[in-house]
């Protein structure tokens, strides 16, 4: 395993004086990572100067998005790579879209988007009453869910950005969303000590799984759920067994049991996040799922065995608030000995992120699309994957891309909803 921890990138000019950062995500392709933090901003960094790091030699990031008006909590790119959707604690959900025809002589002070590339916001999202702390996207790229500190969770349609639903069986704040890859269900996490699972047909409350959280005593800024890659559990954050801080697995059956736990943290677990790929060790297929949180490190387990593969103890000087993973195609590494196979991302209230990266002989390979679909489809997956080849032929397939519903210019350009910060508040 790898580490990486660039000097420069950060989301305070002063580097004496670092900024929180609350989230962090991959763009699919791998080559971008969006970080949000407490300076009201989203920043787009170059995934290739992170990896390649020379902390002598800083890189600007690629955009920084300034049309928050207060911390950004989430930031997620959607699955087919299109939007990059950003939550902030002005109650507001943003959708960018990247700008490639933009004109770089026309953008000065005041500007929502500074640095090489251009995203602009192509769709205001307001309908929470308080923070928006999460943030999913459907694996299909159909429906965003946000959730927030008005105790509900909301869901939009992606074709027209219209609220669809509003799920309100919460009674505290809900601090972290997932979606079932399978696409029957999405899990939510508040502190009202319940993880809720709902159905995607009607929305309706399916079960409510409370048992993991009934001992818990920590106060987290973020409970932020991930669902495994073949739809077979839920990991869950902030869950006790008696006074011990665990990541509770919460296993897709009737009951959905809750009898696993990745034990290991000293501290309260903030997020868990699975790899979107399964992979083979030693001819064992397996899920990856990281954790991280208040004890300041971040573990790697396989749901396979019950000890943690690895962990990076100490890693931050401030609680871990996030986790992303990206996983390159196996054609871009088919000639090398030993590639990387997988980066995780985290990052933390102390103002930096971390890159972890694992090898073929740390972590296997990840097994064919094919047999993921193969998993997915047990479970009610019913899209073509029998010749998908990457996760967005996958989950994307069918057009959903939302190209018949763009409300764009007549060029393809994204028609934005302001230029600059003073218009967008203005909205």
């Amino acid at each position: 395993m790898r580490i990486t921890k660039p000097e420069w990138l950060h989301h305070d000019a002063d580097k004496k004086k670092l900024t929180a950062i609350f989230s962090v995500d991959f763009h699919p392709d791998g080559q971008r990572l969006a970080t949000g933090g407490m300076d009201n901003k989203v920043r787009v960094w170059s995934t290739h100067a992170i990896t390649h790091n020379d902390s002598a030699q800083p890189h600007a990031p690629l955009a920084t998005l300034a049309a928050h008006g207060g911390a950004v909590m989430c930031v997620r790119f959607s699955p087919n790579a299109r939007y990059l959707a950003s939550g902030a604690d002005d109650t507001v959900v943003l959708i960018w879209e990247q700008d490639t025809h933009a004109d770089y002589s026309g953008l000065g002070d005041g500007s929502l988007s500074e640095g090489s590339e251009v995203w602009r916001p192509v769709r205001r999202l307001a309908g929470h009453a308080s923070d928006v702390c999460d943030l999913a996207w459907s694996p299909d790229a159909r429906f965003l869910a946000s959730c927030g500190l008005d105790n509900r969770v909301l869901i939009w349609d992606t074709r027209t950005f219209t609220q669809v639903a509003e799920l309100t069986a919460h009674t505290q704040f809900v601090k972290g969303v997932t979606f079932d890859p399978a696409g029957k269900y999405v899990a939510t996490q508040s502190d009202d000590k319940t993880l809720r699972i709902w159905r995607t047909s009607d929305w309706a409350l399916h079960a409510t799984v409370s048992a993991p959280f009934q001992d818990n005593i920590f106060s987290t800024y973020f409970r932020r759920p991930s669902w495994s890659p073949d739809g077979a559990c839920i990991a869950a954050a902030n869950a006790a067994n008696g006074r011990v801080p665990v990541a509770a697995i919460v296993q897709r059956a009737a009951a959905w049991p809750t009898d696993l736990s990745f034990v290991g943290h000293h501290a309260a677990i903030e997020a868990v996040q699975f790899s979107p790929r399964i992979v083979s060790i030693d001819g064992t297929q397996t899920s990856v799922c990281a954790a991280a949180g208040q004890d300041r490190s971040v573990s790697v387990w396989l749901t396979s065995q019950p000890v943690p593969l690895t962990a990076a103890t100490a890693l931050f000087a401030g609680s871990v608030f996030d986790l992303a993973w990206h996983i390159p195609e196996p054609s871009s590494y088919e000639s090398e000995d030993d590639p990387v196979v997988a980066r995780l991302a985290a990052c933390s209230f102390d103002g930096t992120v971390a890159l972890l990266e694992f090898s073929r002989s740390e972590l296997g390979s990840p097994i064919p699309i094919p047999d993921q679909g193969a998993m997915l489809a047990a479970h009610g997956w019913s899209r073509p994957y029998k010749s998908a080849r990457t996760l967005a032929d996958l989950h994307c397939s069918d057009g959903s891309n939302n190209d018949d519903d763009y409300d764009g210019n007549s060029d393809g350009r994204p028609r934005p909803i302001a230029e600059t910060v003073a218009q967008i508040h203005l909205e």
